[in-house]
């Protein structure tokens, strides 16, 4: 550490100020890596014998894995904890292709392809004292076969991941202590810590400040004259929740709409048959491998996959700008809907 600290940060500046007075070889990479609180920081220095320095790249990421009960341990805090020397899995995992070959003629077909599952390796390294104690927090935190959620940060990208410990490894009989932690991950996308909104309301909100002083009237809620909202999807291709409101009525059990219908620019369409009652609360996800619909009123939910009409398509949210539209047979101006979802991203 003390070497680190000091030797390595005065070579690198002895070395740029005699660097145009030497034989180096053209383009010369020096990597350097020293720790600051709950941040790990890694430094690339770029040098030319043609060119003044090219610069500093930061680095600055956080890694945090939490388990079932809300546990976390985090594998990025300084060097006398754990230090996370490499990351596996970050980059979109590897496809599987399935092909056939012609009979007597040159080539393939394509039968399918798909990407299986992610497989995140963690490798570190424990210093310092105190070593057994970290291992069994680690040993708390990480078990085999049992669930975790990976959080991995940097200065542009805030995202998670979800899956199973498949093996945490600790030498424990070396002299310098290492070990690597391997997670298998079902869900092979990483999602974005925030969730964003989009929505649409056939009475839109008016009332706002300051109050008026006089005495004329003034409108609490205008009718909407469109029917589409819109949303932006900066990550991969991805389902989303969608969750459809009744507006509240004097009339309790009232029939508000009926046959609400989602589509989207392309024509196809999510339609749910049957009738909407005051304080019902349709929500549906789209999400590959959890796309439900379920129906939530008077306080208890039922599975209504059986209403939703045959020919609609579980819709998605391509990359970029999206927009839908909203109809219904009667009462689509009765209707709130908001559509949810996180940025999801093969690679890191």
């Amino acid at each position: 550490q003390i070497y680190s600290k000091l030797f390595l940060p005065f070579f690198y500046l002895l070395f740029h100020l005699l660097s145009p007075y030497t034989k180096f070889p053209k383009l010369i990479l020096y990597k350097f890596r020293f720790c600051v609180e709950n941040q790990r920081l890694c430094c690339l220095y770029y040098t030319s014998l043609n060119t003044k320095c090219k610069g500093v790249h930061l680095m600055f990421y956080t890694l945090i894995l939490e388990n079932q009960s809300g546990e976390q341990l985090n594998l990025s805090t300084t060097a006398n904890q754990y230090m996370t020397s490499k990351i596996e899995g970050l980059n979109p995992p590897a496809g599987t292709i399935s092909t056939s070959s012609y009979a007597g003629m040159n080539g393939s077909y394509l039968n399918n392809a798909f990407i299986e599952k992610r497989n995140v390796v963690i490798f570190f390294a424990m210093r310092s004292i105190g070593i057994e104690k970290r291992r069994h927090q680690l040993y708390h935190v990480v078990k085999p076969s049992r669930y975790i959620k990976i959080w991995y940060k940097t200065a542009n990208i805030d995202v998670y991941a979800e899956g199973y410990v498949e093996t945490c490894d600790v030498e424990h009989f070396e002299q310098q202590i290492s070990g690597q932690i391997s997670i298998l991950c079902p869900d092979i996308y990483w999602y974005s810590r925030d969730i964003f909104y989009a929505y649409y309301s056939g009475i839109t909100g008016a009332f706002h400040f300051p109050f008026p002083e006089n005495d004329a009237p003034f409108p609490l809620g205008v009718y909407s004259n469109s029917n589409l909202f819109s949303i932006i999807n900066d990550g991969d291709e991805t389902g989303f929740t969608l969750r459809i409101e009744a507006l509240s009525s004097d009339i309790p059990q009232e029939v508000v709409a009926v046959t609400p219908t989602i589509y989207n620019e392309n024509g196809e369409y999510l339609q749910i048959k049957g009738d909407i009652l005051t304080g019902d609360v349709i929500t549906v996800t789209t999400k590959t491998g959890n796309k439900t619909v379920t129906l939530t009123r008077n306080g208890v939910d039922s599975n209504i996959l059986n209403r939703l009409v045959s020919g609609s398509t579980w819709l998605t949210l391509k990359e970029g700008t999206n927009t839908f539209r909203v109809e219904a047979v009667r009462g689509v101006k009765k209707l709130r809907v908001t559509l949810m979802h996180r940025n999801s991203y093969l690679g890191v």
